[in-house]
């Protein structure tokens, strides 16, 4: 597999979620999408995503990129994942899939 080629696509994919890991050591979860098409669906918006630079293969780094896109089943399990490499790929995910966020850290002191 070259390196711009991205991994084969879980056979049980429908959906696609973000993470992020925040600098405090918190994390943010976003809101789950479910494609129409299902597979189909989240392959082609891979394919958008991989053209564009905005996503690539999982790094065995933590620290690595701006966060996550998880791949979900029907059931809402995480079945796979990709690395979104900058702020600006974040940003065109959670827009595009209108993504809001589920779970944000607590705020300090109150």
């Amino acid at each position: 597999m070259s390196t711009d080629e991205l991994a084969p696509l879980h056979p049980d994919a429908t959906g696609l979620t973000l993470f992020r890991a925040l600098p405090n050591g918190t994390g943010r979860a976003y809101s789950e999408v479910e494609f129409t098409r299902g597979r189909a669906g989240v392959e082609h918006f891979l394919r958008q995503l991989r053209a564009f630079g905005y996503v690539r293969n999982s790094s065995a780094d933590p620290e690595s990129g701006y966060g996550v896109l998880d791949v979900l089943n029907a059931a809402g399990d995480i079945v796979q994942d990709y690395e979104v490499p900058t702020a600006r790929a974040h940003a065109y995910i959670k827009r595009k899939l209108r993504l809001t966020v589920r779970h944000a850290p607590e705020a300090e002191g109150r």
